[in-house]
């Protein structure tokens, strides 16, 4: 119970870091969600939360968020 309760919580902060990241580009002049990528995502997940991903892992936050978001996804693979 206690596992399913730390993936739980770990899967809600990735999933906010991803969509700060793409809300920040959104209210940005200088950038656009388009912009952000798989590392942006894994950089602050590390920054913020010292959690560690792998690409793979840190693009299907990215496009969880956008597409809650109603965005389309970019597929990088």
């Amino acid at each position: 119970m206690f596992a399913t309760y730390k993936e739980s919580r770990r899967h809600n902060k990735l999933m906010k870091v991803a969509h700060n990241l793409l809300y920040s580009a959104y209210i940005s002049a200088a950038r656009s969600p388009a912009d952000v990528t798989a590392q942006d995502v894994a950089a602050d997940a590390f920054g913020r939360h010292q959690i560690e991903l792998d690409l793979d892992e840190a693009q299907k936050f990215l496009d969880a968020a956008r597409v809650a978001r109603g965005e389309s996804t970019t597929n990088n693979a």
